[in-house]
C-alpha cells in the first residue's frame, strides 16, 4: 500500500486559534491502495516512523489504531483533550461514478427540498441554512412533516467532482426504504450534472451501509478520524 502524508496545520490553527470543543489530530483516507495520513504537524513524524516500519500491518486494525492512541497521549495532555468514545470506529467510503446508469427512482414522494420546508422539517438537518449555501436537499413528507432527507455535503461547484453526502430518517418513519428513495434521488441529480457521488458510513452503522448498497453505491475505501474533546476546566484543574 502506499502512503500519503499531509501536514493537517490549517485545522491545528482552527482548532487552537478558536479554542474548539473537538479535535481530530489524526485522519486517514483509503482509496484503493493509496492510503491518505492527514495529522497536526506536531504528531506526523512520529506516526509516519510508526506506519512506515515493517512489521506496521493494516494500519485500520485495532492493534494499530491502540498504537496510534498511545502515541497521541502526550500530546492531547498537553492540548487538554482527551479521547472520545467513537474514537475506535472506522468507516466506509462508497461512491457512484458519473458512468453508472442511475435514474431518478419512480413511484416515490422523494422530492427537492427548500428552504420552505423547514417550517415542517422533523428532522435535525437545518432546510434553510442548507438551501443557503446552495447544497442539494430530496425528501419525503409524511402526516405534514418532513421525516426522511438526503443531503449534499457541499454545494455542488465548490467541493471539486466529487460530492459526499448523508441521509437522515427519524425513528419512527425507519425501515420503509425512504433513506433510499431519497438517497437515489438526490445521487441522479449529482449524477445527471456529471459528479462522482460519495457516502460515507461507520462499519458498526450496518442499516446506513445497506442502504447505501441498496441505492447503488459500491465500495471504494475506508476512512478514520481520531476524534478528541476538550477536557471541561473542572476536571482539568483536579
Amino acid at each position: 500500500m502506499e502512503i500519503r502524508y499531509e501536514s493537517d496545520r490549517a485545522g491545528r490553527d482552527f482548532v487552537f486559534d478558536n479554542d474548539w470543543d473537538v479535535c481530530i489530530p489524526v485522519s486517514y483516507t483509503q482509496l484503493g491502495e493509496t492510503l491518505t495520513v492527514s495529522a497536526f504537524p506536531e504528531v506526523l513524524p512520529a506516526l509516519r516512523r510508526q506506519l512506515n516500519r515493517p512489521d506496521a500491518g493494516d494500519p485500520f486494525a485495532r492493534s494499530a489504531l491502540t498504537e496510534m492512541w498511545r502515541l497521541l497521549a502526550p500530546y492531547l495532555a498537553e492540548w487538554g483533550y482527551r479521547d472520545d468514545r467513537f474514537r475506535a470506529g472506522w468507516g466506509h467510503i462508497l461512491r457512484i461514478d458519473p458512468e453508472t446508469p442511475c435514474q431518478k427512482p419512480k413511484n416515490t414522494d422523494s422530492r427537492p427540498l427548500t428552504a420552505e420546508d423547514e417550517s415542517h422539517n422533523r428532522t435535525t438537518y437545518d432546510f434553510a441554512a442548507t438551501a443557503a449555501c446552495g447544497r442539494l436537499m430530496y425528501g419525503i413528507e409524511r402526516d405534514g412533516g418532513i421525516v426522511s432527507c438526503a443531503v449534499s455535503h457541499c454545494a455542488p461547484g465548490e467541493c471539486g467532482p466529487v460530492v459526499e453526502v448523508g441521509v437522515e430518517t427519524i425513528p419512527a418513519a425507519r425501515g420503509q426504504g425512504m433513506a433510499t428513495a431519497n438517497l437515489r434521488a438526490l445521487s441522479a441529480e449529482l449524477l445527471s450534472r456529471g459528479y462522482t457521488v460519495e457516502y460515507r458510513c461507520r462499519h458498526s452503522n450496518r442499516a446506513s451501509l445497506s442502504v447505501a448498497r441498496a441505492a447503488g453505491f459500491l465500495p471504494v475505501g475506508r476512512f478514520y478520524h481520531y476524534v478528541t474533546r476538550r477536557v471541561p476546566d473542572a476536571d482539568r484543574a483536579k
